[in-house]
């Protein structure tokens, strides 16, 4: 598939390193960017060229005629590059989080029915050996009814007196973090969000503009509430990024986590099932290409054989709207029903 990639900043410039490279089934015939700094650090990284990297959209898709338009630029960015191409008859596939609104997302998922083009987020935790063996122990209900959920976050940004993009960001941790951790939520329970009830806050000494620390309840349903904790700024033994999950089931409970850190992060992946004083480490399933690489392929893949992607735009509303509904949470410090998002 012949794509354009579209934002050459810090992190499109990570996803042209580390994750284009192990999706052979891409061509990157084209890479634009709006701002000519990051055009010059990406074409001196010799992760495109002078002649193949353009200051418009528009312009690449002009002067190489792509299949597809893999959006990695900032967030504002997100609905203009995705609309241009979905209107010039692309397929897009878009990083976190899919647009600035539920409002903007249903608009691209609409202009995308409308020309028979796919529209996709990358929710690249969803691809991990750890999420795919309890996504099946729940669907399955191997240990019986899934009754409590509970999610621990803990990571340290700042500690070293460097700051760094995010931190400049309004809402830091729900947005750029905590998205990541609810779409796992949908995807690993098999349920929608239907009330969230959160609290943010920020200490006084953290590098972060907007809050860095939350706390909440995410309920799924009148019986199933995920418990969930997340700090950007913990002292505590850091959790790998999508978190510590302890999921009591009414035979078991099973304990997991994934996504270390680095290019072999995968490995961090581990599952373990506690019944009485039993622990056993369950053997997990092969998964070919993990994280952005994964989602990727998905895209490419579900493209070629006519289907939605697992991570389509309009699958991605659900957890799009949790994170916007976390934020008027924390804001109101009240709950808030999903359906007044949807």
């Amino acid at each position: 598939m012949r794509i354009v990639q579209v934002g050459l900043g810090g992190f499109g410039r990570d996803w042209a390193t580390h994750a284009i490279p192990l999706v052979p089934e891409v061509e990157v015939v084209a890479t634009a960017d709006v701002f000519a700094g990051s055009r010059e650090l990406a074409i001196a990284a010799g992760l495109t060229t002078e002649e193949r990297c353009y200051p418009t959209v528009e312009a690449a898709l002009e002067a190489t005629d792509p299949e597809a338009v893999l959006v990695t630029a900032s967030l504002v960015g997100h609905v203009p590059a995705a609309r241009t191409a979905l209107e010039s008859g692309r397929h897009v596939l878009i990083e976190k989080p899919f647009a600035p609104s539920i409002a903007d997302a249903k608009e691209l998922i609409a202009l995308a029915d409308a020309r028979g083009l796919t529209v996709a987020v990358s929710q690249n935790y969803r691809f991990f050996p750890a999420v795919r063996a309890v996504q099946k122990i729940v669907a399955e209900q191997t240990y019986g009814d899934l009754h409590a959920v509970a999610v621990d976050f803990r990571q340290s940004s700042g500690g070293d007196g460097v700051v760094k993009p995010h931190h400049a960001l309004e809402e830091p941790l729900l947005v750029d973090m905590s998205i990541h951790h609810f779409d796992l939520i949908r995807t690993v329970l098999g349920r929608e969000v239907t009330t969230v009830d959160l609290r943010t806050w920020d200490p006084s000494w953290s590098l972060f503009t907007g809050p860095s620390e939350g706390a909440g309840l995410i309920e799924s349903s009148p019986d199933l509430v995920t418990s969930y904790r997340a700090s950007w700024v913990s002292s505590g033994v850091r959790t790998a990024w999508a978190g510590e999950w302890r999921m009591d089931f009414a035979d078991a409970e099973v304990w997991w986590t994934s996504r270390g850190d680095g290019s072999e992060g995968w490995r961090s992946d581990e599952v373990r099932v506690r019944r009485g004083e039993t622990v056993e480490k369950l053997a997990l399933p092969t998964v070919p290409r993990v994280d952005r690489a994964g989602s990727l392929t998905e895209f490419v893949t579900a493209i070629a054989e006519g289907r939605e992607p697992l991570i389509s735009g309009r699958n991605n509303l659900g957890s799009l709207a949790t994170t916007y509904a976390a934020v008027e949470s924390a804001r109101t410090r009240q709950p808030v029903p999903l359906a007044d998002w949807l």
